[in-house]
């Protein structure tokens, strides 16, 4: 037998900075820089300029990178399907074959209802960008009969309706002069009529 002169014991210690204090600084800093993001960049609008202004839009979401990783993601995934059809085609042909159709179709459909969300909400944006900011909306006056009746102090007052008086009916035949209202004047004095 061999014996070794030397004992090789490992010793361990606790430390709480690496455990406690460590974790609980992280956590601050966390806290702090999302909200210092926050202040400085989400809820201010857009003054900034060249890569602030850039990393602005990033923060309020006004650019999607999502739609550009879902190309890559899904071409990536047509690839991998095709690579591994032609792999299996040599051991298992009709499940090479049913894979090569029905996974491409499968994951070109996912990948479009994904891709639709997004374009969706990149539609309504530019939607509500053209139509500039709503006007506050008049709260509706409950229909009479309908519901709790409310006393004449809670219901907010309507204004009156002006009627107009229908127009005539447009003609092509010539509108004769209407007489004038007023008396006409009596010719002075050494004036002839």
């Amino acid at each position: 037998m061999y014996s070794y002169p030397y004992s090789y014991t490992h010793t361990y210690t606790y430390t709480p900075f690496y455990s406690v204090i460590l974790p609980i600084i992280a956590l601050v800093v966390i806290i702090a820089g999302g909200l210092s993001l926050y202040f400085l960049f989400v809820r201010k609008p857009n003054r900034f300029e060249g890569a602030v202004a850039k990393l602005h839009d990033a923060l309020n979401f006004r650019t999607f990178y999502s739609e550009k990783l879902i190309r890559a993601l899904y071409c990536i995934t047509v690839v991998s399907i095709v690579v591994y059809s032609v792999v299996l085609l040599f051991s298992r042909f009709f499940t090479a074959l049913l894979l090569f159709v029905l996974g491409n179709l499968a994951a070109r459909i996912v990948y479009e209802y994904a891709l639709l969300l997004l374009v969706l909400c990149r539609n309504t944006q530019e939607i509500n960008r053209k139509m500039g900011p709503l006007p506050a909306e008049q709260p509706v006056p409950p229909a009479p009969g309908a519901g709790p009746t409310a006393t004449a102090a809670q219901q907010p007052p309507v204004p009156p309706v002006n009627p107009q008086p229908p127009c005539p009916p447009q003609t092509d035949a010539p509108v004769p002069p209407q007489p004038s209202e007023q008396p006409p004047i009596p010719p002075q004095d050494g004036q002839q009529p």
